[in-house]
């Protein structure tokens, strides 16, 4: 079956939309923790999850634009200062990414259960997938740190 000839669903849309902002969200902070976070399992971690943003935004992008849509605005480098002082402690950061991607999770799940379109299905199907490997590496460094601090 041809996508070209089902539009996007209002929900569809929607989801996109959404999930544009998000990912553009994810680019910013990224960037801003790899600048400033010491710990290098940390580091790893959002080097990931910048890849995984950076790959959804350019689905994302292809998507608007053969559908002839604008692409939402969304959070740009102007929003960011790198230069800042650190703001919160690496371990932080690592639980914030834990949580983040339980949101993630249920987002995509919803997402892809709205869509109607085998493309959009097959989109938020890998960016479920590519959510649960990140909530596996960041379970795994938690319970290490964690195991860590109760051994000392």
């Amino acid at each position: 079956m041809d996508n070209q000839k089902n539009r996007l669903t209002s929900s569809e849309i929607t989801s996109l939309w959404a999930q544009y902002i998000q990912d553009t969200m994810s680019v910013c902070i990224s960037k801003y923790v790899l600048v400033k976070v010491k710990d290098s399992e940390v580091y790893s971690l959002f080097e990931f999850t910048l890849e995984l943003a950076e790959k959804h935004l350019h689905v994302l992008r292809d998507i608007f634009k053969a559908e002839k849509l604008d692409l939402p605005i969304g959070f740009t480098d102007k929003g960011v200062n790198l230069d800042a002082p650190p703001l919160f402690t690496d371990t932080f950061w690592l639980v914030y990414i834990h949580e983040m991607t339980m949101h993630g999770l249920a987002g995509y799940s919803i997402s892809l259960s709205v869509s109607a379109r085998k493309d959009i299905r097959d989109h938020y199907y890998q960016c479920n997938i590519d959510a649960m490997d990140l909530y596996n590496k960041s379970i795994e460094i938690l319970i290490w740190k964690l195991e860590i601090f109760i051994l000392t």
